[in-house]
């Protein structure tokens, strides 16, 4: 039988201050749990960068094909570092509208 008054955790919504302060494998874990990609583009040969949103910001991930895994996970909090992504994001609104 349940117990009427017992309530359900509500799941908690990380701040970008937050998780910039989580060792590198405990970011990757919540990205791969919260995250949604919305872009990648190829670094170089081996690597992958992919634009993730997660619950109210963006990161940038760096995924190296050869190590298979992330490397680098970076918010994003500049206007300035969206300019590598303007034509891909634009490209995939108009490719979804």
């Amino acid at each position: 039988m349940h117990d009427k008054n017992v309530e359900l955790a509500s799941p908690t919504i990380m701040t970008i201050q937050e998780f910039s302060q989580l060792p590198l494998d405990e970011m990757t874990n919540y990205l791969w749990d919260n995250g949604v990609c919305i872009s990648q583009r190829r670094f170089s040969k081996l690597n992958v960068v992919c634009i993730f949103q997660i619950d109210t910001f963006f990161v940038e991930a760096t995924y190296s094909s050869q190590d298979n895994r992330v490397e680098v996970i970076q918010p994003i909090i500049e206007l300035r570092e969206w300019e590598a992504y303007v034509d891909c994001l634009l490209r995939n609104e108009l490719y979804t509208s």
